[in-house]
């Protein structure tokens, strides 16, 4: 059984950080910049009603917005 990809929106900019939402399942994808010194990290946070997802990768989309009532 396949998932249905997620389909991130247009990014939401801030200094450190930009979020996107999916239209499908409403998760917010947070990717995060930071520079220690010479080094700079990058790294993704996923969440979905206000709570974050601890997860290895992308988590699946349930696709809860086009699912027929």
């Amino acid at each position: 059984m396949t998932s249905t990809r997620h389909k991130w929106g247009a990014p939401d900019r801030f200094p450190h950080k930009s979020e996107r939402e999916c239209c499908r399942c409403g998760m917010i994808k947070v990717g995060r910049h930071e520079s220690e010194g010479p080094h700079d990290r990058h790294w993704y946070e996923f969440w979905r009603d206000g709570d974050q997802i601890r997860c290895d990768g992308t988590p699946p989309c349930d696709a809860r917005c086009e699912v027929p009532a």
